[in-house]
């Protein structure tokens, strides 16, 4: 028999909160034990500011994937640039990561 776990237990909002069945919600995120997984895209990005476009390349127009969607940008398919990326909808924002040592 399937189990059921609310998202809130990760720190969402109630109002947000989603039910996950084995934790598998393919539409939202895919939480486990392990943590949380959302979509990769492997795209050459500009190294320090990745483009409109080229976020568009990685993962379709903001409109398209929506408000609230999160990703993550491999650059290069490299161990070097790691940006993660939000849509509002109309709109991409970025963070770049630091590669730990």
């Amino acid at each position: 028999m399937p189990t059921v776990t609310n998202l809130i237990g990760l720190g969402m909002p109630p109002e947000h909160a989603v039910q996950i069945c084995d934790g598998v919600q393919p539409a939202v995120v895919d939480a486990t034990a392990a943590g949380v997984r959302t979509k990769m895209a492997i795209n050459d990005v500009n190294n320090t500011t990745p483009t409109a476009a080229e976020l568009t390349t990685s993962f379709g127009a903001p409109a398209t994937v929506g408000t609230g969607f999160v990703g993550i940008v491999k650059d290069a398919d490299a161990d070097t640039n790691c940006f993660v990326v939000v849509s509002n909808g109309t709109s991409f924002y970025y963070l770049k990561f630091t590669k730990a040592v």
